[in-house]
């Protein structure tokens, strides 16, 4: 385990080791400044000796890999990210509610189209706080680690060609699509127009009208990709609602291709490295390298073992500590129900907030956040608050499973819990190996 340290000026120096720390703390020469990872800093004057240290990440849209590496071949920092996907989902809730509430409470207004610009460089939401996230770990951990270069795994990836291996020339004009003056067109044409749904539930009639469903609804993170959809009648459309297809079938639904993972990488060279370039010099690679550097140094892959493979540097000695980071949503917006809560049957328009979107509640004049992370004594577990309910809490460890004391609740008394810190958009858990 090592102890990472910046100077009284607050530049980062090489870490320590922990009986080092221990005795500047002893001593009154340093303070401790964050928990996790373990930094502290120092309270007198030090140039301080750095080494050449290299940064590699394994991008990803779920996942990221993280490991810094030192020219002599130690790794001083491990870490796994998991990143949000909920993103696309409450920009789709936002939008239908907002719709909802504009013909609800104003008057009629003609659609603008000509009022609408995109500025240079737009990206959708979901890759640009993706993007971001990456950008912000780095910043964090730039400010702890004298990081002198990143290098970056990014991909090159043709969507036409993961579908038809053989595709050239006039092909890719000449889309699966082609001659279909819509989407529904197509769908309807190519599914017969029959209804999809007919012989699963033979229980709903159908009705004369035909429409396209959503087999991934929208409000699902669904795309209108032709795979998604399905040829079917308004009345199993209607049935079906916001269900899944197992849950509406019974079965398996069929093979979608979704490609906003590879839209994403796609994206990666122009956009993040740039951004990476304001903090150090960086350089980026591709995954065949890194496959071949991983298979070379006889090391099984993982996130982590491919960021050490990233930084190309071979390692000799590695830090047993690694951490597991996930990227959570800090604030709640949403002020009433959009829908009944259980036991209710109306929705709670009423109040001013709901009491289960509050960031924070007190109880005996303490205060608990949202995703704090707490000690619950009873069963020796360490969580993180997810939610409130009057003065209890929901709490969830670092993979997203609840926590309970009793078997038959999962809010957890205020009284049971001791509080260990604040979070903000990530929380931290440290781990051996």
């Amino acid at each position: 385990m090592l102890v990472f340290v910046i100077n009284k000026h607050g530049k980062p120096l090489m870490p320590c080791k922990p009986s080092r720390a221990r005795k500047l703390l002893k001593q009154g020469k340093a303070k401790i400044v964050k928990y996790e990872p373990f930094t502290i800093q120092l309270l007198y004057g030090s140039s301080g000796y750095k080494q050449k240290c290299i940064m590699g990440i394994d991008t990803g849209s779920k996942n990221i890999g993280i490991a810094v590496t030192t020219e002599d071949g130690r790794v001083i920092y491990k870490a796994q990210v998991e990143l949000r996907q909920d993103i696309k989902e409450n920009i789709e809730t936002r939008r239908r509610l907002r719709r909802a509430r504009r013909s609800r409470k104003t008057r009629y207004r003609k659609p603008r189209f000509l009022n609408r610009k995109r500025p240079e460089g737009w990206l959708p939401p979901s890759i640009k706080a993706r993007i971001d996230a990456h950008y912000n770990i780095v910043k964090r951990l730039s400010k702890i680690m004298p990081i002198s270069e990143i290098r970056v795994e990014v991909g090159q990836f043709d969507t036409q060609a993961l579908q038809n291996p053989s595709i050239s020339g006039i092909e890719y004009q000449n889309g699966e699509m082609k001659g279909f003056d819509s989407v529904k067109e197509y769908v309807k044409i190519r599914d017969g127009f029959k209804c999809h749904y007919a012989n699963l539930r033979p229980d709903i009639p159908c009705s004369n009208r035909l429409t396209v469903d959503h087999i991934i609804p929208r409000s699902k993170g669904g795309t209108d990709n032709p795979s998604n959809l399905v040829c079917c009648c308004e009345a199993h459309n209607k049935a079906k609602g916001n269900m899944s297809y197992k849950e509406f079938t019974g079965k398996k639904p069929p093979k979608i291709k979704d490609f906003r993972q590879t839209v994403f990488m796609n994206v990666l060279r122009d956009y993040l490295v740039p951004k990476l370039q304001e903090i150090v010099p960086t350089k980026y690679t591709f995954g065949l390298y890194t496959k071949k550097t991983r298979n070379e140094w006889g090391i099984e892959k993982s996130h982590i073992n491919d960021a050490i493979s990233i930084s190309g540097i071979k390692p000799r000695w590695q830090d047993n500590v690694w951490y597991y980071i996930r990227q959570v949503r800090k604030k709640k917006r949403s002020l009433h129900e959009e829908i009944p809560r259980k036991g209710r049957k109306e929705p709670n328009r009423e109040a001013k907030r709901n009491g289960k979107n509050t960031k924070e509640i007190i109880v005996n004049s303490k205060k608990w956040c949202l995703w704090d992370k707490v000690y619950i004594p009873s069963i020796g577990q360490i969580g993180y608050i997810s939610g409130f309910t009057g003065n209890c809490v929901y709490v969830q460890d670092i993979w997203g499973n609840y926590l309970q004391v009793s078997e038959k609740y999962k809010q957890i008394n205020t009284k049971e819990l001791i509080l260990l810190r604040r979070n903000n958009n990530f929380i931290c858990q440290q781990f051996i190996s």
